[in-house]
């Protein structure tokens, strides 16, 4: 199965994507859009794609991604120069290594600062993707030096389609996927809460 196929829609995400795959990838990726809609997903499905074992990306297990989540509400520069040290350790298996860095749009000025270092000269086996949910958070700096990749809200079909995978049918398909409003983590919270609710 193609990689990409693992989230809904996105067609433009995807043919860059794509294009990327066929051609060889550039440095640096901005997966940019609103939250909930497949950009985590898609970057760990492109990590997959590049390494050539999607498997073990998606487990979380490939030594050649190093992936960077905030812990709280903003990314200080401390895990950034860790991430940093790291971009100049050469791959341990395959070919490159691939740096994610999600919410990147919570990188403070003293880490995106930091950053900006590697991103205009980085190692030339080393790709790195940064998933925001709001771009104007970015620096134009960081910006300017990534290539961009758009994610868009998602449709109401897309929804409906998810929470009928999850058994929802009939009135509450209807309601849910129009309280959702385009967004996967917010279907999936619906699904949670009408679960709770059902247990009580």
């Amino acid at each position: 199965m193609d990689a990409f196929e693992t989230f809904p829609e996105q067609d433009e995400a995807k043919r860059l994507l794509r294009a990327a795959l066929a051609e060889g990838p550039a440095h640096a990726y901005l997966f940019h859009g609103p939250r909930g809609v497949g950009k985590r997903r898609a970057a760990l499905a492109f990590a997959g794609a590049l390494l050539g074992e999607p498997d073990r990306v998606t487990r979380g297990v490939h030594p050649d991604v190093y992936l960077l989540e905030p812990l709280g509400d903003q990314i200080r520069i401390d895990p950034i120069r860790d991430l940093r040290r790291d971009l100049h350790m050469r791959p341990f298996e395959a070919d490159r290594r691939v740096y994610l860095v999600t919410r990147a749009h919570l990188m403070n000025e003293d880490a995106a600062d930091a950053l900006l270092k590697d991103l205009e000269e980085p190692p030339p086996y080393a790709v790195i993707v940064l998933v925001a949910d709001e771009l104007g958070l970015l620096p134009p700096t960081i910006r300017s030096r990534c290539q961009l990749v758009p994610f868009r809200r998602l449709s109401q079909r897309a929804i409906k389609a998810f929470l009928s995978s999850r058994g929802v049918e009939g009135e509450p398909l209807d309601a849910l996927a129009r309280v959702a409003a385009g967004r996967l983590d917010r279907a999936e919270r619906l699904l949670d809460a009408q679960a709770g609710e059902r247990r009580d």
